[in-house]
């Protein structure tokens, strides 16, 4: 009777554990294993429940917080997460949402590449895999690392999350600038737009000065206290570019033999030029005090300045990146000097930020800059959430659905002597792209172009 007792527990027992597994109450990789074998021909759920960056950390009946120490480069935060991680990054993707939605949806026809000429890639993302359709005059020394570093932090921020993101199918353009004049209306994703360029939706963008999260790791590690730091502002760059030419040259004006002054142009085309002046950017920010002009369009090194713990002087900007809201020009959240285009407030400004009795407002606005920018808004993680977000928001407003597959125009016969029509997935899968930079090669593969810059 004892052992039949005992049997009778162990059934029961196991009895519970299936009971649990098979519901809410048991772990997410069980509950996902059991819908997939009861239900094989459904989509997986990718989300399951919202948990914290580490296990360690959540707890149920406590609220998820953002710790920057934590989860600064979680890829892979979930949407609810990303909301209460960084709630005001989200700007630009509703300004564009409610901007299309007054115009109607996106149709396919508007991604059609050929209205740029070079410099633009049309993508899909399918089942949470980034596939490249056409890559569109990128070859040059330009165009290619700027689309393909796009396309890894793009792929970087599709791969890195559990939850079902939704087919889209869209185009963006590696140029400074998404639209020139003639192109007004076309609509792309971009990395700067003009006020008025409201049809073109913003995308991150980290590329250019080595690696973004290797700055921020040497900054924590060596990054001199504030009151230590030199008290000059520092600036280096050309006069021969486009629209900031105005900008920059007010700046080199009333910069010109200031005490507190290390503003210096750089001539690209002069290799003694180069090897005195040019700065890193770690060097840049042994500064108190660093200035932004806008080059050709935007300029990239902005995002890389306000990682800085040092004090912004930019002029008013003409060209918007995706998290130019959050630059606060006054108030208790100040975290950036904003001046006259020209420059000509510059000297003005100058002396009463360096005066010493102003020094603890001073530095508050350069600690405004560093719990806004470095620990938050231009985290790693923050450009995986904004890169979802912006995929979410153009889903919502695309109005057709992106078609997976297409017919390859080959008619075989199968073993029973029938004639069928073969399709193919359209475009390729991003790691396939990354390879060999191209949509469609020839088996076995000829060798591949490489751009090589002539020194």
């Amino acid at each position: 009777m004892r052992t039949i007792a005992l049997y009778g527990t162990l059934a029961a027992l196991i009895t519970a554990a299936l009971i649990l597994i098979t519901t809410q109450g048991g772990p997410a990789f069980a509950t996902h294993t059991y819908d997939r074998l009861k239900h094989p021909k459904s989509k997986p759920d990718r989300a399951g429940p919202s948990i914290s960056h580490s296990q360690s950390h959540f707890s149920p009946a406590k609220q998820w917080e953002y710790n920057y120490k934590r989860d600064r480069r979680n890829y892979g935060l979930s949407e609810e997460q990303c909301t209460a991680a960084f709630p005001k990054l989200y700007k630009e993707v509703d300004r564009a949402v409610t901007y299309r939605k007054k115009r109607g949806n996106v149709t396919s026809e508007e991604l059609d590449p050929s209205w740029r000429g070079d410099g633009i890639v049309r993508a899909m993302i399918h089942d949470n895999q980034v596939y490249i359709i056409d890559a569109h005059g990128i070859w040059d020394a330009n165009h290619r690392p700027r689309s393909i570093a796009t396309l890894h932090s793009l792929n970087r921020a599709v791969t890195a999350t559990s939850e079902q993101l939704p087919d889209v199918e869209f185009t963006f353009t590696d140029h400074d600038s998404a639209l020139r004049p003639e192109d007004s209306g076309r609509t792309t994703w971009g990395y700067s737009r003009l006020a008025n360029q409201e049809s073109v939706w913003l995308m991150p963008d980290f590329g250019g000065l080595r690696s973004y999260s290797e700055l921020q790791s040497i900054l924590e590690a060596d990054e001199d206290d504030f009151i230590d730091k030199n008290p000059k502002l520092i600036w280096r760059g050309s006069l021969n570019v486009g629209s900031g030419h105005d900008a920059r040259e007010g700046l080199i004006r009333y910069s010109l033999n200031q005490p507190w002054s290390d503003v210096q142009t750089l001539d690209w085309h002069n290799n003694t030029d180069i090897d005195e002046k040019l700065l890193s950017m770690q060097e840049h920010c042994e500064y108190m005090f660093t200035a932004q002009t806008e080059g050709n369009t935007y300029s990239g090194r902005l995002k890389y300045l306000l990682n800085c713990h040092s004090v912004l002087l930019a002029h008013d900007m003409n060209f918007i990146e995706h998290f130019h809201h959050l630059l606060q020009a006054s108030g208790p959240e100040q975290n950036y000097v904003k001046l006259k285009r020209d420059f000509s407030d510059l000297q003005r400004q100058m002396s009463k930020l360096g005066k010493p009795a102003n020094m603890p407002a001073t530095k508050s606005i350069a600690d405004n800059a560093l719990k806004t920018f470095r620990e938050r808004y231009l985290t790693p993680a923050a450009e995986a959430c904004y890169w979802r977000a912006l995929i979410r928001g153009w889903a919502s407003v695309q109005g057709f659905e992106p078609q997976v597959w297409e017919d390859d125009g080959k008619a075989v016969n199968d073993w029973r002597g029938e004639m069928k029509t073969k399709r193919k997935m359209r475009g390729v899968p991003f790691e396939s792209y990354v390879i060999m930079e191209e949509v469609e090669w020839e088996i076995p593969s000829k060798p591949r172009k490489v751009c090589i810059e002539e020194g």
